[in-house]
Parts: C-alpha cells; structure tokens; sequence
C-alpha cells in the first residue's frame, strides 16, 4: 500500500513538472514569434522540494553519462562543444 502511494506521489511530482516546463517552454516560444528574440535559459520560479530533487537527479545522471561518453571518447579528436550550463543545484546553494 505505501509503495503504490509513493508511485502515486512520485508519478504526481512528474506530471506537475512537465505541465510547468510545458508551460515555460510555450512562454518562450510565444516570445521567440512575437518580439522574434530567442531566450537564452527558462526561468521556473516557486518548485517544490520534489520538482527540484528530480531534476537534480535527471542533470546529476545526464552529468555522468556525458562524463563517460567523454572518457571513452577521448581516444577520438574532436573538437569540445562550447555551451553555457547553469545548474539549478549551485543556485539553490546560494540561497
């Protein structure tokens, strides 16, 4: 019983966050027609404790397998892409 209650919450926390990131995601596309300027980041405001830790979660495990393609790329010359990465993690630390 508890574990089905924790797929439920747990399935809940996912849903809020798509809606929220759906919703971040039209506002930037509205702004990107109307005033034909292309927002650098999304900005969300007010998450839950739980939308945080999962996305936390998500670029932790996005981190490390960037990490392992590099290390098995290495052997390969490829120039690094250049891109700015702002990690939620390092914001919420600086509260």
């Amino acid at each position: 019983m508890v574990e089905s209650q924790y797929k439920a919450v747990n399935s809940e926390v996912y849903e809020r966050l798509i809606d929220r990131l759906s919703v971040a995601l039209d506002s930037a596309k509205t702004a990107a027609q109307l005033r034909n300027e292309r927002p650098d980041e999304l900005e969300l405001r007010g998450l839950s404790r739980a939308e945080l830790a999962l996305i936390n979660v998500y670029l932790n495990r996005i981190g490390r397998e960037a990490d392992e393609r590099l290390q098995g790329s290495s052997n390969e010359q490829q120039t690094p892409h250049k891109a700015q990465v702002i990690w939620l993690k390092d914001r919420v630390k600086g509260k």
